[in-house]
Formats: structure tokens, sequence, C-alpha cells
């Protein structure tokens, strides 16, 4: 029922028709489930990579985008809920419905590594990162490649530029050839979490519309969805289904420049900017 659940739409009565039993049983089973996945599965399928396995996810990267020291894309989708009653403006997001804003990082195999959906839809994805453990990583650096260099993560242009977070360069109409080159590369190597997100919301699709009366209820049907997600991967259990169309991708054009001070000083913007523009000489 937990998993008909997540892979479903049906309400938790029709859930509960379907294999006879009340409707609190079904209820009642069905959170206990979701809610030990997210306990005690989550942290042994969605962890961060260690360092054996950052090398070979960077040389991945490399080998198909031709840019060193990616451990990860990240971005943010939106997945809708009922808002509480007492809190609802909180949770309508720029789109206009209500939704929890989750934060993902994932690696060239659509695995996410790195899942925090502990903010309403009306949060900036930039704030998101910013108040998430995340942050606490990319301020204090990752572990260094056997390059000397520190690892990076790829994002779109919501999210500010820092040294272990490379954005594409913002477009004004007057990019070099260069600058635009990059932008298509870092496109093509960041769209890899566009799909993991596109197969996760596929594969599960009570994603697509979480009516909990509690909010912390859609919280371990997110966090079980993005679990079994990553068990699915590492088992082996393909069902072919790469190429599931994702509508739902943040196109947000904003100067984040306030949001990038308060990550780091400006020496450490300026390292930012000098590691991109080395990047994007390389390619």
């Amino acid at each position: 029922m937990g998993i008909w659940a997540l892979a479903n739409q049906e309400t938790v009565r029709e859930i509960a028709n379907i294999y006879g039993v009340s409707r609190g049983t079904a209820h009642t089973c069905i959170f206990e489930i979701l809610t030990a996945i997210a306990l005690h599965l989550k942290p042994i399928y969605i962890k961060w990579p260690n360092s054996s396995e950052c090398q070979k996810i960077s040389s991945s990267f490399e080998q198909q985008h031709g840019i060193e020291d990616i451990i990860g894309c990240i971005d943010g989708t939106h997945i809708p809920v009922r808002p509480p009653a007492h809190d609802r403006d909180s949770y309508i997001n720029r789109k206009g419905f209500a939704s929890v804003n989750a934060m993902a990082v994932c690696d060239n195999d659509k695995k996410f590594t790195f899942v925090y959906a502990d903010h309403a839809g009306s949060v900036h994805d930039a704030r998101v990162l910013r108040v998430s453990p995340l942050a606490h990583k990319l301020e204090t650096g990752f572990l260094k490649s056997t390059g000397g260099e520190q690892y990076i993560l790829l994002g779109d242009s919501a999210y500010p530029l820092l040294p272990n977070l490379i954005v594409p360069y913002r477009d004004n109409g007057h990019l070099s050839q260069r600058q635009q080159k990059f932008n298509y590369v870092h496109s093509s190597a960041r769209s890899v979490i566009e799909r993991a997100f596109g197969r996760l919301k596929g594969t599960f699709r009570r994603l697509r519309g979480i009516d909990c009366t509690y909010p912390v209820n859609a919280l371990k049907v997110i966090e079980a969805a993005f679990t079994l997600h990553n068990f699915i991967l590492q088992h082996d259990y393909d069902d072919g289904d790469d190429d599931v169309t994702y509508a739902d991708m943040p196109v947000v054009e904003l100067s984040l420049s306030e949001d990038a001070s308060e990550f780091t000083n400006a020496a450490a913007r300026k390292a930012a900017k000098d590691r991109r523009d080395q990047i994007a000489q390389k390619l």
C-alpha cells in the first residue's frame, strides 16, 4: 500500500478499497512505511559521496562534458501540496500554486546525493540553499580533487556564483563566443538534474500533488520518494523511462548579488569568477 500510494494518485479511501482494508488501517500502514523509509533508509541511499566516489563522478562528468572536478548538479523543484490553513500564503510559489520547494543535488547517473525539502514554495532557491546544511559545505570547501582544485557543483542562474558552485554567465546580449560556449556546455551537463526530477516524478506520481492535511506528512512522502528513486537506481531496477517530460524547470533571471554576499566576501566572489573564466578558457 505504501508503494502504491507513492506510485499513484488515488485517495487513501480508494487504496483501502483496492486492498480490502478500512480507510484508517490504510492510512496508518501507508504513513508507517513512508516514515520508516524516510527515517531508516534515507541515510543509507541518499548520502554525500566519499573521496573515491567524488573522483569517479568527476571523471565521468569530464569525459562527457569536458569540465573537470564536477561532483554534482544542484536544482530545486516544486512539489504541489495542500497548504496549512493558518499559513497558506507562505506556500504559494511564484507560479501561483501551493508547494514545497525541494532542493537536491544529483550525480551524473541521476542519483541524488543530497535532498533538502524543509521550506515552503514561496522561499527562493538561493535562500533555501543559504539555510540548508549544504551551505556549510560550500562555505568550508569540498574535498580537493586529485588535481589540487576544489570540487564544484553546477547550478542555474537562480543560485549565486560561489567558489564551489558554478553558474552560467548572465546573458546580457554581449557575451563572448567563449562565454556562450561555456553556457551551452554548462547547460548540457546540468540537464542531468532536470532528467532526475523528471524520472522521480514519473515514477512516483504522488509528487504531482500531495493531499496531506499536515505538512510534516507531505515531507515524509517527498523523502520516501527520493529515497526509493535511489534504491531503484542502486539495484538496477531500470524501467527504461528516462525521457519523462520535466515541465517544472525554474526560469529565474534575477540579480543575486545580495544572496552571494551572504555566502562569501569580495575576494571569494572574485575567486569564483576567475575559476569560471578558467573553465571557460579550457573548453
